[in-house]
């Protein structure tokens, strides 16, 4: 090989191992923001959450001395997926408000979505004391105590929330499912079929219905379904 095209060759080599401005550009605001190649770490999410999160507070619409402007506040975090911030939110509205109800049963669901399930029984259940008319508190205090496997509790929410609002096919089928974890297929059958009667496209209720149905006069057979059913619905992640 000429001696010249030998010196060009070693240039190009010894110029493509040298990374350029705009390589290290994105090296560098890669490791700043928490992101790779496989998409943003939770360290990087949490800082973009934080720093949204800031910029929503600095809005001049936004009262750091009004309980609505937190609760507000804590709604669109909790749409964004920013819990963490939802939670600070609702906690300080209640902390400048503490009879506000919307502000309970929005942190009892956002509780309910972190799979704490204890912290938003607690919560829920003063949402209920509260205001004893609020079928979407005492439907998430149902759900969180189905969770817990707290029958009677979650039984006793469910049945209130039928009793103020006697079309909830919701409220009707997980009653359906309690029943059937108790070993009780007739109530369950009574119940699906109530919640089928006002929603008759719900897929998963007729097919619970089927179970009980098929196993009448095996009532672990039911609860041992119900069991599985549960433990997806309520599977911690």
């Amino acid at each position: 090989m000429p001696l010249w095209l030998l010196s060009a060759t070693l240039v190009l080599v010894a110029t493509s191992c040298i990374p350029t401005a705009h390589s290290l550009e994105t090296t560098d605001r890669k490791a700043l923001d928490g992101t790779s190649s496989a998409g943003p770490t939770e360290a990087g999410l949490e800082a973009e959450f934080s720093r949204k999160r800031d910029a929503l507070r600095k809005s001049p619409s936004f009262q750091s001395s009004d309980a609505d402007s937190h609760f507000r506040l804590a709604d669109t975090l909790h749409h964004r997926g920013d819990l963490t911030g939802a939670t600070e939110e609702y906690r300080t509205a209640i902390k400048l408000k503490p009879d506000y109800v919307e502000a309970y049963r929005g942190l009892g669901a956002l509780l309910l979505d972190r799979h704490d399930y204890a912290g938003a029984s607690d919560v829920l259940r003063t949402a209920t004391r509260l205001r004893d008319n609020d079928a979407d508190a005492f439907y998430w205090l149902g759900r969180s105590l189905m969770a817990q496997r707290n029958w009677a509790g979650a039984t006793d929410a469910l049945r209130a929330v039928t009793r103020i609002r006697p079309d909830d096919a919701e409220a009707y089928a997980d009653l359906g499912l309690i029943h059937m974890a108790q070993g009780d297929p007739a109530g369950a059958a009574e119940a699906l079929r109530h919640a089928i009667e006002l929603k008759p496209d719900h897929a998963d209720v007729h097919n619970r219905l089927e179970t009980v149905l098929a196993h009448l006069h095996d009532p672990e057979h039911v609860a041992r379904s119900a069991r599985k059913i549960l433990d997806a619905l309520f599977a911690r992640e």
